[in-house]
């Protein structure tokens, strides 16, 4: 069976400009600070309309992200590589939004438990995500 919400990832990814910000460093992380914001929140929310909204809210963030170029990819100097790079980035921030769908609708199906399920993997994205774009301060 096909799942919907990647249809709607792919539309969003669609929509999106290449390389809109460049002008804006820092945007990439202002979007995840505000993504993380909302995440912090819904990983505690027992409401499942309030808990819809805040993924939702993350899922704004992350979509906004996937038009931005992180820090360390603008500093990559061989083309190549930073169009590789791009694409890893594009594509970790499509199945987070994707995840964050999840989220939305485990809220909406009234299954808490399960969003705890996906707040696991969500973790394990962001640790990797970190990894590869996040320098070491």
């Amino acid at each position: 069976m096909k799942n919907p919400i990647f249809s709607i990832v792919f539309a969003a990814l669609a929509l999106i400009p290449v390389g809109a910000s460049a002008a804006e460093p820092n945007k990439v992380h202002e979007q995840m600070e505000k993504m993380d914001d909302a995440y912090k929140a819904f990983r505690k929310e027992t409401d499942p309309a309030k808990g819809a909204e805040l993924a939702r809210e993350a899922q704004t963030y992350a979509i906004q992200s996937l038009s931005e170029v992180p820090q360390m990819v603008k500093n990559i100097t061989d083309p190549a590589e930073k169009a590789k790079a791009l694409a890893t980035y594009k594509k970790m921030m499509a199945k987070l939004v994707a995840s964050l769908c999840e989220v939305e609708e485990a809220f909406l199906n009234g299954k808490i438990e399960d969003v705890e399920t996906i707040v696991d993997s969500l973790k394990d994205q962001k640790k990797e995500g970190h990894e590869k774009f996040v320098p070491e301060e």
